[in-house]
């Protein structure tokens, strides 16, 4: 069982490893692009300028891409990356050391991880960069010469509609801005929804462990102590352990070692023998209902028939593992959709019939009165034929212990990184546009506008795109959340898919403050606005 969490650990990082850096990337690309493009079109004039002097094209453009890699990237961006990288590596590894108790676990950075880590990052900034160069080396010397030609003006598509009368001046005028900039609009609804997405994806894990926690130990394992006897025992032994001290129930099963074959497909585990309606050891679906242990066939796991390729009907041939290790056939009764393992149930009158060994048990589930676990572990200590006993209060509270910790930490990691995208999407975003329209706010302060009209009318459009993005960011944070629960399903361990109404605010209000943080910031630009330099007509 250890290695079956371990290997559904590993595979659950190496999803996460995947999907969210691309995510990462893929808004980063976005930034630089946004950046550079902004950076070459401030530097238009030069731009022709150099290329009236004999410059080309490529000369030019490599120049860019020198700046951005050089400067930006490889110097900056990847020393910080690296360095930044191999903490949270470190950190992360002392996380397994103490949850998995390796002997020894050391964390290494290999050479290989670094080149690839350079070479996809490069590729990012060289493929986000590249269009915003072209479009303006390409251009005439005389043509670059001139200022960009004015965008179009005109009344937005709902006024055109009619609908004039329902929008005040200023709320007009930010609308107008955002549809003749529906591309850059669009992006950057995008990257504060993917940023949103982010911190649902990190926070989910909270829910759908107490989903986990509640199927498993409020639902399914009902009973206190589990004890495993070291070998079968004549169902008696019941009786006995009902007589042990603060024991209030007791209940028995049979658990045998067995080769499930259909075809050429097998799988090697253990079928459960359980009392026909089970009560402190239930079978339980993921939707929370208990079903019944068959008496005339087994029945398994949705995993475990598609692994084995058989449904309700079919027949299986048993391979018993143990005993006179005959071979029986049995059919398949139905299937249940567990969180944990690959099991097969049957009643357990029928499958000692099926042994052939008259009533036996090899696992008996106990509860006891609250608070006096100690001494019936204790006393159990002393009995001879107990191989095993695990209290579920312990084991609940050491789950607890650790998934808190690797989860609160994990989460902690994607909610910064989150914040920092949502707060670059729309930090850059804005401070492009007050570089693009301070002459505009400059004009509206010397018509008499107030420094709070001025920045309503430019943050404004900040404002809708954050209000825009919240629904996309929930429905991208669902998609994605889904996806990593499909990735990470393995054959043994199924983790359940939840999102709490609580984590959907977490991450609006991870957002909202991103945006508020980000405008404050900008507010303070528009107060800072020289007019007469901003309105002084270039020669």
């Amino acid at each position: 069982m250890s290695d079956v969490i371990l290997n559904s650990e590993i595979k659950q990082q190496r999803v996460m490893g995947t999907v969210l850096p691309s995510i990462f990337l893929a808004v980063a690309a976005f930034l630089l692009n946004v950046v550079v493009g902004r950076q070459i079109a401030s530097q238009r004039e030069q731009v022709a300028a150099l290329k009236a002097l004999g410059y080309g094209n490529l000369a030019i453009g490599g120049h860019y891409l020198k700046l951005v890699l050089v400067l930006v990237i490889v110097v900056l961006g990847l020393l910080l990356g690296l360095a930044l990288g191999a903490a949270l590596g470190q950190g992360f590894v002392g996380l397994y050391a103490k949850t998995f108790r390796f002997p020894t676990l050391h964390y290494r950075l290999a050479p290989a991880l670094i080149l690839v880590a350079v070479g996809v990052a490069l590729a990012a900034a060289v493929l986000a960069t590249l269009g915003a160069i072209r479009a303006t080396v390409l251009l005439a010397p005389a043509e670059a010469m001139r200022p960009p030609s004015p965008g179009r003006y005109q009344p937005m598509l709902l006024e055109r509609w009619g609908m004039k009368a329902w929008f005040s001046p200023p709320l007009r005028m930010i609308l107008r801005t955002m549809e003749r900039h529906r591309l850059r609009t669009l992006l950057t609804t995008v990257g504060v929804a993917m940023a949103m997405a982010t911190v649902i994806t990190g926070a989910f894990m909270r829910d759908a462990v107490v989903v986990l926690m509640d199927t498993q130990f409020g639902q399914v394992l009902r009973g206190d102590v589990s004890i495993n006897l070291l070998e079968a025992t004549p169902a008696r032994a019941l009786q006995a352990t009902a007589y042990l001290p603060f024991v209030t129930a007791v209940e028995g099963g049979r658990n045998v070692a067995v080769r499930l074959v259909n075809a050429n497909r097998h799988h090697r585990g253990a079928i459960q023998g359980k009392p026909e309606v089970p009560d402190l050891f239930r079978i339980v679906n993921l939707d929370k209902r208990a079903l019944n242990a068959p008496r005339n066939g087994l029945l398994l796991t949705d995993r475990l028939a598609t692994k084995l390729g058989v449904k309700p009907g079919g027949m299986l041939r048993v391979e018993l593992q143990e005993g006179r290790r005959e071979v029986v056939y049995l059919p398949v009764t139905g299937t249940v959709h567990e969180l944990l393992g690959m099991n097969a149930y049957m009643e357990r009158t029928a499958l000692n019939a099926v042994l052939r060994e008259g009533d036996v048990v090899n696992q008996i589930m106990v509860s006891v009165e609250r608070g006096h676990e100690p001494e019936l572990l204790n006393r159990l200590k002393e009995l001879p034929q107990v191989g095993v006993a695990i209290s579920k209060q312990v084991m609940a509270r050491n789950i607890n212990d650790v998934t808190a910790r690797n989860i609160l930490v994990f989460s902690l990691v994607l909610t910064v990184f989150a914040t920092i995208i949502a707060v670059g999407v729309v930090y850059n975003n804005a401070r492009i546009a007050l570089a693009e329209r301070a002459w505009e706010l400059a004009s509206l302060r010397v018509l008499g506008f107030t420094r709070t009209e001025v920045s309503v009318i430019l943050l404004g459009e900040l404002g809708i795109e954050i209000v825009l993005a919240l629904p996309l960011g929930m429905g991208l944070g669902y998609l994605l959340a889904l996806g990593i629960v499909t990735m990470i399903r393995s054959d043994e361990f199924s983790f359940p898919f939840a999102i709490q109404p609580a984590t959907y605010a977490f991450a609006v209000v991870c957002v909202v403050v991103a945006g508020v943080i980000s405008a404050l910031i900008v507010r303070r630009r528009i107060d800072q606005l020289d007019l007469v330099s901003v309105l002084k007509t270039r020669e």
